[in-house]
């Protein structure tokens, strides 16, 4: 924009006075910063600019305001999560298409072992013990679940809304759990098949495709029958196959985010008045110069994160939340 309005001057003043930097005000107007700087400057008296619109103490602090340090974000509380069960028994006749009743039922499938990682901190994993596996008591597991999601502000998983939640929720009522704290969920599954027009959707064709942390390959149904009998080496490598997803899952997610992070905007977790990435919360953000987005009543100026490549534009919007949107 070459031509600042006497409206534009008042809703960035208005940003300021909320509390926003004069980077972020301009970047949720759309608005150039040399240009706004000079219309202040011939409108208003140096001295008032300084102090009520720069908040600096002088011209040298302003020439200087890049160069601070900035204050550090907040961060979402993200759990990339995986789980793993055990094989569920029945009576039945035939081999396919077998449709089983309650009275079929011998022994229902329950949790074996789970893997996580807090963001960027090391990937971590519990499994039951043999003794556990051999009386079908996962409640230890169950309760460490329930408490890494009552923890958590968005979690990450491979088909984690139609699976993992659910699945862990059917836990949760068995044992007499109320519902953990609200969190977000980003199932990489989900945008992969929304977004792209893949030959699979799977973790491990995504992580291979994407030249990421592989999946660890594991000797198939034996392994889950050797895990139903107890047996230690068995449990040791479901344990490592678990642990190997988790860090599969974070690496394929941190490649998707630049395209979609499932309708979780990261940019609300920081308390901060900045223009922060939707898509992954970070303050690094560069304005794509004469590059804009259209809706059917105005056009938005385009910016591009540095950290996670995505690119968002500008909103104009008055709020305390983010400054800046996904492009849809």
């Amino acid at each position: 924009m070459s031509k600042i309005l006497q409206q534009d001057y008042q809703e960035y003043s208005k940003l300021i006075e909320e509390g926003h930097s004069q980077r972020s005000a301009c970047l949720i107007l759309g608005l150039n910063r040399s240009t706004i700087q000079r219309y202040i400057k011939g409108v208003l008296e140096a001295d008032s600019i300084l102090d009520t619109v720069f908040n600096v103490q002088n011209q040298n602090d302003y020439t200087d305001w890049q160069s601070k340090p900035k204050p550090e974000l907040s961060k979402p509380k993200l759990l990339h999560y995986d789980l793993e069960c055990t094989l569920s028994k029945s009576y039945h006749f035939g081999q396919y298409k077998q449709n089983l009743s309650v009275k079929q039922q011998v022994q229902e499938g329950h949790l074996l072992s789970h893997a996580w990682a807090w963001g960027d901190e090391p990937v971590v994993g519990s499994i039951l013990t043999r003794e556990e596996v051999l009386n079908h008591d996962p409640e230890r597991l169950v309760l460490e679940a329930w408490s890494l999601l009552d923890n958590a502000d968005v979690v990450v998983a491979h088909y984690g809304k139609k699976f993992d939640i659910p699945k862990l929720n059917g836990y949760f009522l068995k044992y007499g759990l109320q519902p953990p704290s609200p969190f977000k969920v980003v199932d990489t599954k989900e945008i992969s098949s929304k977004k792209f027009l893949l030959p699979f959707n799977s973790l491990e064709y995504l992580a291979k495709a994407l030249g990421v942390q592989q999946k660890i390959d594991n000797s198939g149904i034996q392994l889950w029958i050797d895990c139903d009998h107890g047996k230690q080496e068995a449990l040791d490598e479901m344990l490592a196959y678990n642990i190997g997803d988790v860090e599969a899952l974070r690496d394929v997610y941190n490649r998707l985010i630049t395209w979609d992070n499932n309708g979780v905007n990261m940019s609300l977790y920081n308390g901060e008045h900045e223009a922060l990435c939707t898509h992954c919360g970070s303050d690094d953000i560069t304005s794509l110069d004469g590059k804009y987005t259209y809706t059917a009543q105005r056009k938005y100026s385009l910016y591009r994160c540095n950290s996670c490549k995505a690119v968002l534009r500008s909103n104009r919007k008055e709020g305390n939340g983010n400054s800046l949107v996904r492009v849809v």
